[in-house]
């Protein structure tokens, strides 16, 4: 029988800490067969995160993300014996998707912790409790005992421990002030005091944190430097899911577009984070590292982001969203897998930011984010995370630019070839055309956009047996982009290959040939001998091949592409599932 649990309770009750802990026992002690710790704070995250457990339960990485997620599901439907745990599931909507989900996680038990006091009687909850007092003072004289020892620490830890309430978040930030600063319990409590006053001023009973977490914050936040406070106000903005500390530096400083926003606001220099602001911040407990990322609670983010005046917070959000929105470059880019371990970490954050923007109405570059990021978790097979993304970045760019601007075709191209892509052709095709005509008007017949965008048309005419008026708009792509008088234009190479495959389905295989060779060996110039390109184009040769009678030369040529999309993607990738189904038939 499953075993549905929420452990709820105040923002910095240590609910997390808690569920790590009963995930690390249950590991160590063998309790259950496998144990998964997900953050669940919004419908996204759940799905994306619950996907990303496919490798540790032998399934691989799929790259379609809906496909992936729905193996992942089967697979907790069909054994038993795991423990889910869902974290941060706060908000209405995380609530409601954990609730829609739980009917196919019956073979196993499923933890939930929330700050949400509601849950229906299927799901029992216990509330957690705010530590006793005399754990309390354990844990201030354990933690902070590198401070002044006085003949009166165990009653002034005391006082300090009814003063924070009992939340391990506000002790554990108290403990390690005064073991860094070398205080004394007593100087500690003073100064508390004295910033209770201030902290009630701007954080009342609705501002949705605890009191006493806000006032050892402030305790903390008076001490560090320019450099550190700005790296947790940006981080505030993002999610509390690790943050890669190369998002703020790499090779030198990184925050060079957030910079000038910032100064231009404020009218004064803004020193930007260094590798000494991040461990100031973990000596302080004010976030928590990991290998090449940190931590920052989400209860810390609350506040910091409560404590920044009304009229600065927009600036704030803008400058995280330029940073981000710097971090990713063009080239290569987000359709690319060689841009992919930066797009990876990043995914929760972006998500994040660009609701945020979104709702503060901040046009760009929320917009250029929006549809970079739809790219990838297109590219990813993401569909319905990147479906509302394209259509919000389309209505972005339309009262940016005007309806027929050529920045609007290229969101609608986007769009069209997702429609496309989930078997929409009746909806894409319109789309698509809009796309060539705006883009003939805008940059003239032969222009590589106009390729581009009657290549994708010419395509959806292959998907619905439209040969014969298909291949002509392809031929007229394949010269485009050659370019006569000049190099060819980046997109060549895929021209050719589909014009190649178009010959082949229509047994022109002679024709067909040598167009592919000659894609394989631009690609090859281009990216180098071992790139999915690449191997994409010896797979469709090995199938020329094949067709021509020679079973040898196909399966040398699938055996190359199978190496190299190893090297990139796990076994149960669809690119390594296809090849080996095309060695198995040349085979036969």
């Amino acid at each position: 029988m499953a075993i549905t649990q929420a452990i709820r309770g105040l923002g910095g009750v240590g609910k997390s800490r808690l569920a790590v802990e009963l995930a690390w026992h249950a590991a160590r002690n063998r309790l259950y067969r496998a144990v998964f710790f997900i953050i669940a704070d919004s419908p996204i995250s759940l799905d994306a995160n619950l996907a990303k457990i496919a490798p540790k339960i032998g399934i691989g990485e799929i790259k379609d993300q809906e496909a992936q997620l729905e193996a992942v599901l089967k697979w907790l439907e069909q054994n038993s014996g795991w423990l889910l745990i869902l974290d941060n599931v706060d908000t209405e909507d995380a609530a409601k998707a954990v609730l829609e989900l739980l009917p196919r996680l019956h073979r196993g038990r499923v933890l939930i912790t929330s700050r949400r006091r509601s849950w229906p009687a299927s799901v029992p909850s216990i509330e957690l409790k705010t530590l006793d007092e005399e754990s309390s003072v354990r844990l201030l004289l354990d933690r902070a005992g590198a401070r002044v020892k006085t003949g009166h620490d165990e009653e002034d830890a005391r006082k300090l421990a009814r003063l924070l309430d009992g939340l391990p978040l506000a002790l554990e930030q108290a403990a390690a002030f005064i073991e860094f600063k070398s205080f004394t319990f007593a100087r500690y409590l003073k100064n508390w005091e004295a910033d209770r006053e201030k902290v009630l001023v701007w954080c009342d009973k609705n501002c949705g944190v605890p009191v006493s977490v806000a006032v050892t914050w402030k305790r903390t936040w008076d001490v560090l430097d320019s450099p550190a406070r700005t790296m947790l106000r940006v981080s505030a903005f993002l999610s509390p899911e690790p943050i890669p500390e190369d998002l703020f530096f790499q090779g030198g400083e990184r925050l060079s577009g957030a910079r000038k926003l910032l100064e231009d606001a404020k009218g004064e220099n803004q020193e930007f984070p260094t590798a000494e602001a991040i461990s100031q911040l973990s000596r302080y407990s004010m976030i928590e590292r990991s290998e090449h990322a940190f931590t920052l609670h989400r209860i810390v983010q609350e506040v910091i982001r409560i404590r920044i005046p009304e009229e600065e917070r927009k600036v704030w959000l803008e400058a995280a969203l330029n940073l981000v929105n710097d971090y990713f470059p063009v080239d290569p880019p987000p359709n690319d897998v060689r841009s992919w371990n930066r797009w990876k970490p990043m995914r929760p954050h972006v998500a994040q930011i660009l609701e945020m923007a979104d709702k503060k109405g901040i046009p760009e570059p929320t917009g250029r984010l929006m549809n970079e990021f739809g790219l990838y978790l297109f590219t990813r097979a993401s569909y319905k995370e990147a479906e509302p993304l394209y259509r919000r970045v389309v209505e972005i760019f339309e009262k940016l630019y005007g309806k027929d601007h050529p920045n609007v075709a290229a969101t609608i191209n986007n769009l069209a070839q997702l429609l496309q892509a989930t078997n929409r052709l009746k909806e894409a095709e319109p789309l698509m055309r809009r796309v060539v005509k705006i883009f003939e008007k805008s940059y003239g017949n032969n222009h590589p956009n106009v390729a581009t965008a009657l290549n994708n048309l010419a395509l959806l005419l292959q998907d619905t047996n439209r040969l014969k008026e298909a291949e002509p708009m392809m031929r007229r792509v394949v010269k485009i982009l050659e370019n006569p008088g000049g190099d060819p234009y980046p997109n060549y190479s895929g021209a050719l290959n589909n014009l190649a495959q178009l010959l082949q389905s229509t047994n022109r295989l002679k024709e067909a040939e040598p167009m592919m060779r000659r894609a394989l060996e631009i690609d090859e110039a281009s990216y180098g001998p071992d790139h999915p390109n690449v191997a994409i184009r010896l797979g469709n040769l090995a199938m020329i091949e094949w067709e021509k009678k020679n079973p040898g030369e196909a399966r040398r040529l699938l055996e190359r592409a199978l190496t190299i999309f190893r090297s990139s993607f796990d076994e149960d990738h669809p690119y390594v599932q296809g090849t080996l189904r095309m060695m198995e038939k040349v085979s036969g």
